[in-house]
């Protein structure tokens, strides 16, 4: 029997997550990033009343959270940030992003990656921190092939269209702060256009894989 809630410590000592399923509602008491995951039956979960649609998030704090079919919590999610240090203890955690890919676009970017975990049998997930004002390199193809959108967790980044792999072929971005998932960026056949993360301070995103 699968538990209905369940702590995840991919991203620990630095965060506090919880995975969420078919609970009639969770309190939460510490400011805390709520990610609604019901991408297959599409129910919104509700702060007072209020939806939350299925892949968006909200940050809620001394409210209880109800109709819960699938959701991604990081409760107390600025817990760390006032620590001075708390990046470079990241850095020297988890390994560099080229070194979990391999990927040439990933090589010499400042990006560092925590364990990827799969959470309700078909979704992926894990943290990102990425050093400000760093591309994380277009691209358009995800191998394995899955659905893929961003959460952003700590500080300010934008994911950034474009026509073609060239830069100056940029048309569209989405901002990115605490809370924000984007919009889809793939169609009904699964197609991307060229994209990419931009961080923008130092920040923290976490990428959701849902196997198609």
């Amino acid at each position: 029997i699968r538990m209905s809630i369940q702590v995840m410590d991919f991203a620990s000592p630095f965060f506090d997550i919880k995975y969420i399923e078919n609970e009639k509602e969770y309190y939460v008491d510490k400011l805390s990033i709520v990610i609604n995951l019901s991408f297959k039956k599409q129910e919104s979960l509700f702060v007072k009343n209020i939806p939350v649609l299925p892949l968006k998030g909200t940050i809620v704090k001394n409210i209880a959270i109800t109709n819960i079919d699938r959701a991604i919590i990081v409760e107390d999610y600025e817990k760390n940030a006032k620590d001075p240090d708390f990046f470079k203890r990241i850095k020297s955690t988890w390994p560099s992003l080229y070194d979990t890919s391999g990927l040439e676009r990933h090589k010499g970017i400042p990006y560092y990656r925590s364990p990827k975990v799969k959470i309700g049998g078909d979704v992926s997930v894990n943290f990102c921190y990425a050093e400000p004002n760093a591309p994380s390199g277009k691209h358009k193809d995800h191998i394995p092939d899955f659905d893929e959108v961003h959460a952003q967790i700590l500080g300010f980044g934008k994911m950034q269209k474009f026509t073609t792999e060239e830069t100056d072929s940029f048309y569209q971005e989405v901002i990115m702060a605490p809370g924000i998932v984007h919009d889809k960026f793939y169609d009904e056949s699964g197609s991307y256009p060229w994209h990419q993360y931009h961080s923008i301070t130092d920040c923290i995103y976490m990428p959701i894989e849902m196997d198609r």
